[in-house]
């Protein structure tokens, strides 16, 4: 069994809190299965940025809601958009 890697783009209720404190907030609210793999910033406008985050989920039925639903909640995110799942194989191939 695989697992997936989704692509989360959020936005900050507060412009001026750190984007690694809002990481921080979602890493406290995904499921126990669910981890952050990779970060980065993208600038908007104005001093506004957006935080780009990749969580491996196992590759079962309701996995990439709950994680939606958990980033959605957490504490400090304005706003979130799925921007895309992809499959992450577990085996190398032989």
């Amino acid at each position: 069994m695989g697992s997936y890697v989704i692509r989360l783009k959020l936005l900050p209720q507060d412009t001026t809190t750190e984007h690694q404190k809002i990481v921080e907030s979602v890493a406290g609210v995904l499921p126990s299965d669910a981890k952050i793999r990779a970060q980065r910033i993208e600038p908007i406008a104005y001093g506004l940025s957006a935080i780009i985050l990749d969580v491996v989920a196992p590759e079962e039925e309701g996995t990439i809601e709950k994680v939606e639903a958990a980033v959605s909640g957490a504490p400090l995110v304005g706003q979130s958009e799925l921007m895309g799942v992809s499959r992450m194989s577990s085996k190398l191939p032989t």
